[in-house]
């Protein structure tokens, strides 16, 4: 009793096991899983992070600078008298010193810029730019994501779809090997035909067995993916398909020259080259500032001295400062500044004529899909009028063995090459969305 009970046990904890391990997903929580835990984006993520870490450092350089210093110097007059030189002639005063001397000072200096040429303000803006570029790479990874997360679901739901119709294909073939076998006791069919019933069979097995191994790569490539555990059996859910060409080529190409987060970048880079070149401009002005020091002198051995034998002058004054090198200095740099701004010029020449030619591609490939999906539905009606009168023939004797496999064998290639151009379609959709700057499931 006891090793019944515990092998029943050990089987219901296999069965929940294997349940846990199964997981049922539809293409949009399968997006979602995929954004949720890219670490692409977590890296683009970090860089926003460090842009507005930037910001907050311009931000800081805007506060005066307060400079605090402290110090002990302890001198041994080892030539202790001294004649200080009059300048009338008369005799030398004499002086002496105390062999030990001591001196405490400290300085506390505090200064805050009133102009210095509007660097602080170009460093914020810049930092500011270097954000909203930031953000906007973040969401073009996410778009990334997105579509290969999309690409790799049709591709698992193309191989799923695929063992389905084998695996019909196989149920059909052994109805027929069964009933080749009566014919051949009855005398009806030759060893030969069962043959080839049995080798059609063991083609179609050796095709499952294909699938089967592509199916459990792909599923581990989506467990990846999608952030699950490695063992984790992915099922997904029917895909939608998409197959309505809505729009002209027109329609795609104006919204992806709009909306592609390239474009935006390009936007914001071009506004950066802008503010490198007012900057370049601003480094010949002066700057000016104000400033004040409260000065500490204390020359006796008392760290805490008594009052009127030490000094505290308080220093408030107002600095200029003109760096007259910079008309020189900053040729250079504004031609630098201005070639950075061609650049950005030039590229988005160059995005515009990409971007012309992905839609165009990615349009062209969708409609190609859509016809070929046409012609396919004939296909399968003509393969299934075939079959149907090979089967009528064969039963009358009038089409051999081989005629009957051939009709079978065609009708269901026909069948599934409709099924997976349709999944080829709805991939070539979500690729021209890609190209527009729109990518969701």
């Amino acid at each position: 009793m006891k090793k019944i009970i515990v092998s029943g046990l050990a089987l219901l904890l296999t069965i929940f096991s294997a349940e846990a391990q199964t997981k049922t997903i539809s293409l949009e929580e399968a997006v979602r899983l995929g954004v949720q835990n890219s670490k692409q984006l977590k890296l683009a993520q970090n860089k926003i992070e460090q842009a507005v870490s930037q910001l907050e450092q311009a931000k800081d350089e805007r506060m005066p600078t307060a400079k605090v210093s402290a110090g002990y110097s302890h001198a041994l007059m080892l030539s202790r008298n001294f004649a200080l030189p009059s300048s009338d002639g008369s005799d030398p005063k004499k002086m002496q010193f105390t062999f030990d001397n001591t001196l405490y000072q400290a300085t506390l200096s505090i200064n805050e810029p009133i102009f210095n040429g509007r660097r602080y303000r170009y460093a914020c803006e810049s930092a500011n730019l270097l954000i909203q570029s930031s953000k906007l790479d973040a969401e073009k990874d996410k778009d990334e994501i997105v579509y290969n997360v999309i690409s790799a679901y049709i591709n698992f739901y193309k191989i799923q779809q695929n063992q389905k119709i084998v695996a019909q294909n196989l149920e059909d073939v052994d109805q027929k090997l069964t009933e080749i076998k009566k014919f051949e006791n009855q005398g009806l069919a030759t060893r030969n035909d069962v043959l080839r019933f049995q080798l059609q069979k063991s083609n179609i097995q050796l095709m499952q067995i294909e699938l089967e191994n592509n199916r459990k790569v792909v599923n581990y490539n989506l467990d990846i993916l999608l952030g699950l555990p490695e063992n984790t059996a992915i099922q997904v859910q029917d895909v939608a398909y998409k197959l309505d060409m809505n729009d002209r080529p027109e329609a795609y190409l104006k919204q992806a020259l709009q909306d592609r987060k390239e474009f935006g970048s390009l936007n914001y880079q071009d506004k950066l080259a802008d503010v490198n070149i007012r900057k370049v401009h601003d480094e010949k002005l002066p700057t000016v500032g104000i400033g004040g020091n409260l000065y500490y002198i204390n020359p006796t051995k008392a760290l805490v001295p008594k009052s009127a034998t030490y000094l505290a002058p308080f220093v408030v004054g107002v600095n200029a400062s003109w760096d007259i090198t910079g008309f020189f200095k900053s040729r250079n740099k504004l031609t630098e500044a201005s070639l950075q701004k061609q650049e950005v010029a030039t590229t988005r020449d160059l995005l515009t004529d990409q971007v012309k030619m992905d839609v165009n591609r990615s349009y062209t490939q969708y409609q190609q899909a859509l016809e070929k999906i046409k012609v396919l539905n004939d296909a399968v009606v003509q393969a299934t009028e075939n079959e149907r009168i090979t089967e009528s023939k064969y039963k009358n004797n009038l089409a051999t063995t081989t005629d009957r496999i051939d009709a079978q064998t065609l009708l269901y290639e026909s069948r599934l090459n409709l099924e997976l151009a349709k999944a080829d379609a709805t991939a070539a959709y979500y690729t021209l969305l890609k190209t527009t700057g729109h990518i969701q499931p």
